[in-house]
């Protein structure tokens, strides 16, 4: 059975959603030919292909199943790992060890393949008399064996799918059915409605529903928060050019004259940064495979410096681009933020959240007041709900929320360009100069910071952003 990836089942949904096509390919596996006779369902296509609102339900829907069970796929095959591996060392087995133990290896196999497939009496008659030498034999009775691991692999996802599909179609119809009447009946525009299902994990409530259309109505009294979610990201000029930076490689940046810049000592896979005893290894022949084994699996000895001597490389370039940049938002959730700031906060998280689902940009929310709470918002819906039901908390300091900040905008291209928005009141304290010089130094390779502050507390963060919006309330304000 062909592996399928994530991507593949979006793309097939997606398609549907515009043009009602769908890919009748066979050889992908259950989860495809389900889909297949879902989105064939004539009541289904009626409602997907007339109505936006059903067009969004579906899809959500529908990805939430193939998450599900493709999570359920890979912990099966987690599980069976110890297995998988000895398919591959019984291809290694000695003539010794094939001779005192094949017999039971055959045994074990069919006791649990024989429904699979895998023919054992054949191999005990086989392999007997001295034929577990012959290697060409052994190799097929391997090959029967993976072939039975995948029968069975294969059958219990088509149990699992079983299983969930029928709840998963009449709650995924329902909805289709009652979400356009209820929006209809309490002229209820569709961008209320698109804002608040995204944080809803495709459970649909009335009473969830109107508790989180509360906070998105906030816009309408504080259109800076449309103004500032709109401000997110990269946009293309009239003429689809833009100018962004791009990565190029690593560079170094050396100071002559300077103290030394080795903060210590991490482990990692930088080949620039090695100790000398890793760079010993690594000339040493005897001990290379060793070497390779400790770069692969990142543990390497490396130093670590106070400027993060390497760092990623960016050029100016005049290019067309469309896509936005990722969106990294820090929210502050001490106790000064409780009450109406703690909401507005909340109402612009629903409208990013509804920004990165539409135009599948990365975004990642990262809650701090004295420790960080880091959230994937588009993969993690869960984790934001419970965010949401929390009661702001605690002191503020920003010096673990930059710390996490810097490891994201490090982590790798997809975050090269990206937009960092602060959302608090900034009574914050200045941190110290070697985390505010980071923060400008990423400004210059055109990583931006942005801020929304919310009241009137004077802000000594001003001068480190390229802007900051602000919210004036007073704390009697109806929202």
């Amino acid at each position: 059975m062909e592996k399928v990836e994530l991507n593949f089942y979006v793309q097939t949904l997606e398609r549907f959603v515009k043009t009602g096509e769908c890919d009748e390919g066979k050889g992908y596996g259950p989860l495809h030919a389900y889909l297949l006779t879902v989105m064939n369902d004539p009541f289904v296509k009626a409602r997907v292909l007339a109505d936006e609102v059903c067009a969004r339900v579906f899809l959500d829907m529908m990805l939430r199943f193939v998450r599900q069970s493709m999570e359920k796929e890979r912990y099966n095959l987690q599980k069976s790992q110890t297995e998988q591996k000895g398919m591959e060392l019984a291809l290694e087995w000695s003539l010794d060890k094939k001779k005192h133990g094949w017999q039971a290896l055959v045994q074990e196999i069919d006791r649990k393949y024989r429904q699979y497939g895998f023919d054992g009496n054949f191999y005990m008659t086989s392999l007997c008399d001295g034929k577990y030498a012959d290697d060409e034999l052994w190799e097929k009775m391997v090959d029967d064996w993976k072939e039975a691991f995948r029968n069975k692999t294969k059958r219990e996802q088509e149990e699992d799918i079983a299983s969930k599909r029928d709840m998963a179609e009449k709650r995924m119809k329902a909805a289709i059915e009652t979400i356009p009447k209820y929006l209809a009946d309490n002229r209820i525009n569709r961008e209320e409605f698109f804002q608040a299902w995204g944080l809803m994990d495709c459970i649909w409530n009335t009473v969830e529903f109107e508790r989180l259309r509360k906070v998105v109505r906030l816009q309408k009294s504080y259109p800076e928060i449309v103004k500032v979610a709109n401000k997110m990201g990269r946009m293309a000029t009239e003429e689809g050019r833009g100018r962004m930076f791009v990565s190029e490689g690593t560079v170094y940046r050396m100071e002559h004259s300077s103290k030394s810049d080795i903060a210590g000592i991490t482990v990692g896979d930088d080949l620039n940064s090695l100790l000398p005893m890793e760079r010993a290894q690594c000339a040493d022949e005897e001990l290379e495979d060793l070497f390779v084994y400790k770069y692969l699996t990142r543990k390497l000895q490396n130093f670590r410096y106070k400027s993060e001597v390497m760092r990623p490389a960016r050029r100016l370039e005049v290019r067309p681009f469309v896509r936005k940049g990722p969106m990294i938002v820090c929210l502050d959730t001490s106790g000064s933020m409780v009450g109406v700031p703690e909401k507005i906060a909340s109402s612009l998280m629903v409208k990013l959240l509804e920004i990165a689902d539409r135009q599948k940009r990365d975004c990642f929310l990262i809650a701090f007041s004295v420790s960080v709470r880091p959230i994937d918002v588009r993969r993690e819906r869960a984790k934001l709900l419970d965010f949401f039901s929390t009661t702001a908390c605690g002191d503020t300091s920003a010096v673990r929320m930059l710390d996490e900040v810097f490891r994201l905008l490090h982590s790798g291209e997809g975050y090269a360009g990206a937009d960092v928005l602060w959302v608090s009141d900034f009574k914050i304290p200045l941190t110290d100069k070697d985390r505010i010089c980071r923060m400008q130094e990423h400004r210059r390779v055109d990583t931006r910071f942005y801020g929304l502050q919310i009241g009137k507390a004077e802000n000594k963060w001003s001068p480190y952003f390229d802007h900051i919006y602000k919210i004036g309330y007073t704390p009697m304000r109806k929202y």
